[in-house]
């Protein structure tokens, strides 16, 4: 059996804490007896609990926003994206919701959007400015249509994607994205 390391144990004690208890009124000490960590542990990987939430957040916008950039440079048509990124979305949703919901914060919003600015230029350095801005905007579009359904508690449907296609102007943008072809 894999042994969890102190970051792992950590985020689970957090997320486990987020089902209840708003993150402001989560402190370092609910966190240690949860994760079953040293007070010095805590201390070697965060300042304080508001760190520790910005540094979560970070991570599953990170991990988000770079699983979405590696589907939009295998994807066929954009129909496999929106799949494929509903896909990513549905594994993460409960810790979507956790740490953006009623317990959660804002931030993790902020996040995403500075991983998609950082990331997707990154990813697509050839690409021209206006190529990018849109790249960005596709993802920012979808992550925050789908994370606003999930807060309200509605279903996922065909609706979602048809309001994210609205969104975006694919004749414009689909040349460079989709089919391998020059951005």
């Amino acid at each position: 059996m894999k042994r969890q390391s102190a970051t792992e144990k950590i985020e689970k004690a957090y997320f486990e804490m987020l089902e209840n208890t708003h993150y402001s009124k989560i402190t370092v000490t609910d966190i240690i007896r949860k994760a079953e960590i040293s007070r010095t542990t805590f201390y070697r990987h965060y300042v304080d609990v508001f760190d520790m939430h910005q540094k979560v957040s970070d991570k599953l916008a990170r991990c988000i926003i770079e699983e979405c950039a590696v589907l939009i440079m295998k994807a066929r048509s954009e129909q496999d994206y929106f799949d494929e990124v509903l896909k990513i979305l549905n594994t993460q949703e409960k810790y979507i919701l956790l740490i953006s919901g009623e317990n959660g914060s804002r931030y993790f919003f902020e996040s995403m959007l500075r991983c998609a600015q950082e990331l997707v230029p990154r990813i697509f350095a050839h690409c021209s400015e206006e190529f990018l801005f849109r790249l960005r905007f596709i993802t920012i579009a979808m992550i925050g249509v789908y994370v606003r359904d999930v807060l309200d508690g509605r279903e996922h449907s065909p609706d979602y994607i048809k309001l994210c296609k609205e969104l975006i102007n694919y004749d414009e943008l689909s040349g460079g994205i989709y089919y391998a072809g020059e951005c």
